[in-house]
């Protein structure tokens, strides 16, 4: 799979997630560093100072909140991460580990948790598949 052909999956992967479930307000593939891969809804040119939901500022709090679960969760032999969920009086924060990367999501307060929690779950299995594709495709070119 291309680099454009991953992109452009994992675009609609996000879009897909953000149409069907009512109260996502941003979702985000994160690198291990923190980088925004993807992002629903789109950059619109904002400042990321300015608004805080934008991809770069949820991408960084997330790989950042992820990589602090992780360690804590090694260091008290919990196994890996399943998911982050950081909830605060506006709305809730996700992070789900998905092979090399991590889906992020911001969520309203009065989102249906359980719907949102199936559809990330979904949404988590299809980016490792787009990824896993594209890793044997590469794998195969060599």
């Amino acid at each position: 799979m291309a680099r454009e052909d991953r992109g452009g999956a994992l675009q609609a992967a996000l879009q897909r997630l953000g149409l069907v479930v009512e109260g996502v307000k941003t979702s985000v593939i994160v690198s291990d560093d923190g980088f925004a891969i993807a992002a629903f809804p789109g950059e619109d040119g904002g400042s990321a100072s300015d608004d805080p939901l934008t991809a770069p500022q949820v991408a960084a709090v997330a790989a950042t909140l992820a990589a602090l679960a992780e360690r804590s969760l090694d260091r008290l032999a919990q196994g890996e991460m399943g998911r982050l969920l950081l909830e605060g009086e506006a709305g809730t924060l996700l992070s789900f580990p998905a092979g090399d990367v991590s889906l992020a999501l911001l969520v309203d307060k009065e989102a249906s948790m359980a719907h949102v929690l199936f559809a990330a779950q979904k949404t988590v299995a299809e980016i490792d598949a787009i990824l896993a594709s594209a890793k044997s495709d590469t794998q195969s070119m060599r």
